[in-house]
């Protein structure tokens, strides 16, 4: 014993120092929380910014730099709006690079809300039509061609992941490592697709130490390494990652995400469903104001889950609580009566006076039923043990005379099968007198054309023997099938076409079944 517990504390020791090193959750969950409850504070700054922009684009007339500026607040802020400054960027757009920053603009609002074919059917005939293209062409088209290839997955998405392969090569090939993000993220995002996780993790780090990088750029990277450690099996660094790029989408505004969502999934599967819970709808809501199509539906599959989980939860605590009311009402109420026994003690003492006459009559008949009981058993099991005795003093005067043909004949109170009957008749009549009306109730939970019918001499058949004997306690199937003289599969065989010649569950047959009453 001793070397067991002492196990159990060399590993409880070691799993706490192994998990020591892990990224406390719970701080990290704090500082979330901190950021939400700044949101509203992050919120007012962005809408100040497209305030002053605003007022600032209405004095200059329109100005194209001043609206694509608009555009870059409402992109990952609120894709209706965002999709409407693009159309006054069209408006606007007088030159060649205004015309291809306007339609990269375009691409990038459709796919960021789910329309794919539609921001595919912006970006794809540029390369045919421009013979320069900028830096966040190539992104944008390879981030699309991405996210349709995890949408269609199968073929298709080694196709899609092979031409936003080359999108990408085709913009590295223009940068070097003093671009920084810019030249990290592509490399990052290519061994990322391909599964080399921890290069792309090293190359995601690199691209973070880049202090140019925006909030927006943060979450995504953020995001991305914690999607690479979700794939290595490392769940406390996801989580941890996934924390840091939600932070990083409050602080800028951002509501086309997926790093809340994906917080949730991660405490869901640890277990921490209130969590998870808050999170998921919370990751709702930002999909929803933001309009991401795409971002909802992913969403609605894994919200009812955990909702139905939680609302288990609640109802779980709910019942406690009543529980627990309960106790006090019923306290309350006992006061209450004791109180009013004071008040009418005549009353009261002649109420229990009857109340132990009453019970004191029950106890009486059930004595008197346990005694009659232990009586016919005793003397059926006295009977047989008598005859088995004579048979036995027969066989042995027979064998010493050799009067082999005597040997042969069995007689009836030692006959096996004839004292199984007996004994069957004396078990059946037991069961009746503590359950009455088992027949009858026990039909009542079988279907009307499958109630069981006795013959004229039957007190009971093999199936309501069965039952019987559970009702009374016996549940397991080897002690039936010992009482019975029968075999385990005999009696799980009865049992289970007996449940089949019922309309409810078994959960529900044997709920009601235990429910029958006995003489009481």
């Amino acid at each position: 014993m001793k070397k067991y517990v002492l196990l159990i504390i060399f590993s409880s020791t070691f799993f706490i120092f192994a998990n020591s090193q892990e990224i406390p959750v719970k701080s990290e969950l704090k500082r979330l929380e901190q950021a939400l409850e700044k949101r509203p504070e992050f919120e007012t700054a962005k809408r100040h910014r497209i305030d002053s922009l605003t007022l600032a684009f209405d004095l200059s007339c329109n100005d194209y730099n001043l609206c694509g500026k608009l555009y870059e607040e409402y992109r990952s802020y609120n894709y209706d709006t965002a999709l409407i400054f693009v159309q006054k960027m069209y408006g606007l757009a007088f030159t060649p690079q205004q015309q291809i920053n306007t339609a990269i603009c375009h691409a990038f609002v459709l796919l960021s809300g789910g329309l794919f074919k539609e921001a595919h059917d912006i970006l794809a005939p540029m390369e045919d039509k421009y013979t320069v293209l900028p830096k966040q062409y190539y992104i944008t088209y390879a981030r699309l061609l991405y996210d349709m290839a995890d949408y269609a997955g199968g073929e298709m998405r080694l196709l899609y992941d092979k031409r936003g392969h080359q999108l990408m090569q085709h913009l590295i090939s223009e940068l070097s490592p003093a671009d920084s993000a810019l030249y990290w993220y592509p490399l990052a995002t290519i061994d990322l697709r391909n599964g080399n996780y921890r290069s792309s993790i090293t190359r995601f780090q690199e691209a973070l130490k880049d202090s140019k990088t925006t909030e927006h750029d943060r979450a995504i990277f953020t995001s991305s390494m914690a999607y690479l450690y979700r794939q290595t099996g490392n769940s406390a660094q996801a989580l941890h990652y996934y924390i840091e790029a939600a932070i990083h989408d409050i602080q800028s505004s951002t509501y086309e995400t997926v790093a809340m969502r994906t917080i949730a999934e991660l405490l869901y599967e640890q277990g921490e469903i209130e969590a998870a819970d808050r999170y998921i709808r919370l990751a709702m809501e930002d999909a929803r104001r933001y309009n991401a199509r795409h971002r909802q539906v992913v969403i609605s599959q894994l919200l009812p889950i955990i909702e139905q989980r939680n609302a288990d939860r609640i109802s779980r605590r709910t019942t406690t609580a009543y529980i627990f009311l309960g106790i006090t009402l019923l306290l309350l109420i006992g006061g209450v009566i004791a109180l009013i026994m004071l008040v009418k003690r005549t009353k009261a003492i002649h109420a229990a006076r009857q109340t132990i006459d009453e019970m004191n009559q029950s106890l009486l008949v059930a004595n008197k039923l346990k005694e009659e009981l232990l009586s016919s058993l005793m003397a059926g099991h006295s009977q047989f043990l008598n005859a088995v005795e004579r048979y036995q003093a027969d066989v042995k005067s027979n064998a010493v005379n050799r009067n082999w043909n005597a040997l042969m004949v069995v007689p009836k109170e030692a006959d096996g099968h004839l004292q199984r009957q007996k004994l069957n008749r004396q078990l059946d009549e037991v069961l009746l007198r503590i359950f009455p009306t088992f027949i009858e109730d026990f039909n009542k939970l079988l279907r009307p054309d499958e109630m069981i019918v006795l013959g004229q001499d039957e007190l009971m058949n093999t199936q309501l023997r069965i039952f019987a004997l559970i009702r009374l306690g016996v549940s397991h199937n080897e002690v039936i099938a010992e009482i019975l003289d029968y075999s385990i599969n005999t009696i799980y065989s009865y049992k289970t076409r007996t449940l089949n010649r019922s309309d409810l569950t078994p959960e529900q047959f044997y709920e009601a079944l235990m429910k029958i009453s006995s003489f009481s």
